[in-house]
């Protein structure tokens, strides 16, 4: 009895520690003083109007979604093509590929930014624009990679031989049996990549151009020079994008699964 109770109490507390703040930062969001500051002094909505009313903010949310997807819908391609890969070759040498393609993840992110922007700027002289979606690329591979490997894994192969024996080649049979099988996993592959390329700083850090900043960048800079609730009605507006989005995934896997 007593170690539930301390379960419980450690689970309430880790709770809280991950909760408030998002409870404070949806709560100074709709404060009507020009200052992020507990209690509410009144209800207003106009540090919603002001995100639209910013140049800087509209336009570096623009950048950062089309970064985002564009990166999320690269890194899903090429992950399903190594995780089909990965599951077909021996398991010693699958083994050492996928811990090359999950290799981004235990690099700092300021270290990656860093030799992105000396090998592929400086050194090969990319574009900006292609730097930075390749970067972001490498930032989500482990994750897409990871995912869609874990559920390919658990297809069962059976299909895919009984529809050769049908006569599909090896690639109609992927993409008709297989591909269908993995909506889900692709869904949160992409859902996942999406997040974390649209929320990264230390690699847009390094490769962001003129016109170029991202969001997260651009509510660093706002931060340092403002103190009112702008940034916390932005964070409001995208958790519940966040959120919009998780629940259309969510529902879509589920209609899937019936």
């Amino acid at each position: 009895m007593y170690k539930h109770r301390v379960i419980t109490v450690t689970s309430i507390i880790v709770f809280l520690f991950l909760f408030c703040p998002l409870f404070l930062i949806i709560i100074t969001a709709f404060n009507s003083e020009d200052a992020i500051s507990l209690p509410l002094a009144g209800f207003s909505l106009k540090w919603f109007a002001k995100v639209f009313k910013s140049r800087s903010l509209t336009g570096s949310f623009r950048s950062s979604l089309y970064l985002a997807l564009t990166a999320a819908c690269i890194g899903t391609v090429i992950g399903l093509i190594a995780a089909a890969a990965l599951v077909s070759i021996r398991k010693k040498a699958a083994d050492v590929i996928y811990n090359i393609f999950l290799s981004p993840s235990l690099i700092p992110g300021i270290v990656t930014g860093y030799i992105l922007f000396r090998f592929m700027v400086v050194q090969i002289q990319l574009p900006l624009i292609a730097a930075l979606v390749t970067g972001h690329m490498l930032i989500v591979l482990p994750y897409t990679v990871r995912i869609i490997c874990a559920s390919l894994r658990q297809t069962d192969p059976s299909i895919a031989e009984a529809a050769r024996t049908l006569g599909c080649t090896p690639l109609m049979a992927f993409v008709r049996v297989v591909l269908p099988e993995l909506q889900p996993a692709l869904l949160s592959a992409f859902m996942l990549a999406f997040i974390n390329s649209f929320n990264n700083i230390p690699v847009s850090m390094y490769l962001k151009g003129p016109g170029m900043e991202t969001l997260p960048y651009s509510m660093m800079n706002y931060i340092e020079y403002n103190y009112d609730p702008t940034v916390s009605a932005l964070s409001v507006m995208l958790m519940g994008m966040t959120l919009a989005f998780m629940l259309i995934i969510d529902y879509t896997a589920m209609k899937k699964e019936k």
